[in-house]
């Protein structure tokens, strides 16, 4: 292969990845160029692959991959910061290192090392302390230390925005968890209104608050105004797999709600998701949601479920049908095990309880039916 042919070759992979939706495909289409680059010792070209890579695997739900390049980047950037200043790194900076406690593999003494590495890079780059004061909140949460969440809260809130702050709307988005905690949920929904008015958003955003104002909505029993903003709020992210969080949300509200059939459809086309995302998180949300849907359709008396699950699935079964209680069970070890992982590491029962909190779901449960199809 000549280099004109496969500098081409490059940049058709490029514009390829630019056209695609985000999802695996781009990732891949990202990562080969990536080869192509590296097999012809093309740094510079490499770097620029990857840089797109970054956030391909971000926002299309393969955070994972996303380590791996931007390891690769900051290391050609710490080399030769003469080529590749740091700056336009800092923000896949944050992106990256706001999912580290996502994985109970990494350690806190890392995620903590990371988090003092992005306070000193942002100090070089001239910027306040606002953006890691929000992912110092964010991990601490995560991790279930309740004290130290509540003291970087409240410095992250009165801290001045400055040039490498997130957008307004990203942070309105965040904040809701801390008042979400709290059981604050008329404040939820207030601090959610210029988000779902449409008056400030971003590329997850409403898509992320959409989910994440269905429960409080709920608890308000705000059921109309519920399922609009679940009918809304699905279609936005059915398609991507970093979504997988949010529609275990919007799989919570239906199991809440008694719309059972509809979870389960929900289930079916999402399941497949949950089996291979890098985000044991995330998977720990969905298969909650699953598990409480499963809780209410034995509940409900269904004994026995029709599902289209993928082969991958532990229990594939050729015949569609599975055992409600069989299915309840898969989910519960699914959902434990990856517990016990988080609160190892962490040190705290947040995981654990967050499962109680599942399992409390089913005494809640107030019937709303929901006649209106499933978005394609």
């Amino acid at each position: 292969m000549t280099e004109r042919d496969w500098r081409e070759q490059v940049r058709n992979l490029l514009g390829r990845a630019q056209r695609l939706e985000p999802g695996e495909a781009k990732v891949m289409a990202l990562e080969e160029a990536a080869r192509l680059a590296d097999a012809h010792a093309d740094m510079p070209l490499a770097y620029e692959t990857r840089d797109a890579l970054i956030d391909a695997a971000i926002f299309g739900g393969f955070p994972d991959r996303a380590l791996v390049a931007f390891a690769w980047c900051r290391g050609q950037q710490q080399r030769d910061p003469e080529r590749y200043p740091p700056e336009p790194l800092l923000w896949k900076q944050k992106w990256v290192v706001g999912r580290l406690d996502e994985f109970p593999h990494i350690s806190r003494k890392q995620i903590a090392g990371a988090l003092d590495d992005v306070e000193q890079c942002f100090a070089k780059a001239g910027a306040g302390r606002r953006a890691v004061l929000k992912l110092r909140y964010q991990a601490a949460r995560d991790m279930g230390d309740d004290a130290v969440a509540a003291d970087f809260w409240a410095q992250w809130v009165r801290e001045p925005r400055d040039h490498l702050t997130d957008c307004r709307a990203c942070e309105l988005d965040d904040e809701l968890d801390h008042h979400l905690d709290r059981g604050e949920y008329a404040q939820v929904l207030e601090k959610a209104r210029p988000l779902l008015e449409g008056r400030t958003a971003c590329a997850e955003v409403p898509h992320l608050t959409l989910g994440t104002v269905l429960y409080p909505l709920f608890h308000l029993e705000r059921l109309e105004q519920a399922r609009d903003l679940h009918l809304r709020g699905y279609a936005l992210v059915q398609r991507n797999r970093e979504f997988l969080a949010t529609v275990g949300e919007h799989l919570e509200f239906l199991t809440l709600t008694g719309n059972v059939e509809r979870g389960l459809k929900l289930f079916e086309r999402h399941v497949g998701w949950a089996l291979e995302h890098a985000s044991h998180r995330d998977r720990f949300t969905f298969h909650c949601a699953a598990l409480a849907l499963m809780e209410r359709a034995l509940a409900e008396g269904r004994e026995r479920v029709a599902l289209c699950l993928p082969r991958a699935f532990a229990l594939y079964s050729p015949g569609d049908t599975y055992e409600t209680r069989t299915l309840r069970g898969w989910l519960a070890s699914q959902a434990e095990g990856i517990a016990a992982k988080f609160d190892s590491r962490n040190g705290t029962a947040r995981f654990h309880q967050l499962l109680a909190r599942t399992r409390r779901l089913a005494h809640e449960v107030v019937p709303f039916p929901i006649d209106s199809p499933l978005p394609g």
